[in-house]
């Protein structure tokens, strides 16, 4: 009986590092003198000389504004993403508490940062509440700030929505710029009601938010940039205005309490569920003692 043939294997083959980097270099510097040349009109010794000036001067310096904004827009829209899965998974902060205990307490960062950026597809725990007060506590402080953060941020986003539109909302007086956080509050917060009724696309509505962020930061950086004078800024009024400013911290205080309190009354009904599903188990085994005896 004759063995069948085993598999073919790969070619193995061994990777020449240094002569990538050979390459890299001469292809960078190679695309640097030719840029001196076409480009900038040089005489060719003269850009031979000028390549470390070129890539110091006109790619790494010119190049800032653009790094600049790039590492906004990730910083940006790494928090709000995070933010969008913690207000659409229903577990999102007793998942929160276990990973600080077990992955971050235990000094195993990169483990922590990549289950954070997974935080959806995380296991489900028995909860949706924190198990330890101190957790509890300083989640319902994150879910405050988290709060404050996205009034600031949607009602800038909602006033430039509606100035690209064309439409004006003027601030004649305190009352008047009231309707624009509370509509910004309402955005985030009913993310998290339909994490509360389980509804299959809550992450789906979320994702949104990061985009529309990205846009307003672009928006406001590209009219930085020009020096436009067109693009009128909410938060620019509210804070050059003082009693604007005070209107403005009262309410938002206020707004940025709902999610919490919501939040907190949720965790309170889930509380008691758990403890009469642990009642019942419970009882159980005392059901079956006495029935025994008998």
């Amino acid at each position: 009986m004759s063995s069948s043939p085993s598999p073919e294997r790969p070619p193995r083959y061994r990777l020449n590092v240094a002569g990538l980097r050979i390459t890299l270099l001469l292809v960078i510097l190679g695309w640097t003198f030719a840029y001196n040349m076409l480009i900038k009109g040089q005489h060719p010794v003269r850009a031979f000389f000028k390549i470390l000036d070129t890539i110091s001067d006109d790619f790494v310096g010119g190049s800032a504004v653009a790094l600049a904004v790039g590492c906004g827009i990730v910083i940006v829209f790494s928090v709000t993403k995070l933010y969008t899965q913690v207000i659409a998974h229903v577990y999102s902060f007793r998942i929160l508490e276990d990973l600080v205990y077990d992955e971050l307490f235990q000094k195993r960062y990169r483990r922590f940062f990549s289950r954070l950026m997974r935080i959806d597809e995380q296991p489900t725990p028995d909860t949706v509440f924190p198990t330890r007060i101190s957790s509890l506590v300083l989640a319902l402080c994150l879910l405050y700030t988290l709060s404050w953060v996205y009034v600031l941020l949607f009602s800038e986003a909602l006033y430039f929505v509606c100035w690209s539109a064309g439409v004006r909302l003027p601030l004649r007086d305190p009352q008047s710029l009231l309707l624009v956080p509370m509509l910004a509050m309402a955005i985030p917060f009913s993310a998290r009601v339909m994490a509360y009724i389980r509804y299959p696309y809550a992450q789906d509505y979320a994702d949104f938010m990061p985009g529309a962020l990205f846009v307003l930061l672009l928006v406001g950086a590209m009219g930085k940039l020009y020096g436009s004078s067109d693009h009128v800024f909410f938060l620019v009024q509210v804070f050059e205005n003082r009693e604007f400013l005070q209107s403005f911290l009262r309410n938002g205080a206020f707004l940025a309490f709902i999610p919490l309190f919501f939040e907190a009354a949720y965790w309170f009904t889930d509380m008691q569920r758990w403890e009469t599903a642990q009642d019942e188990l419970d009882s159980k085994p005392e059901q079956l003692n006495s029935e025994e005896s008998v």
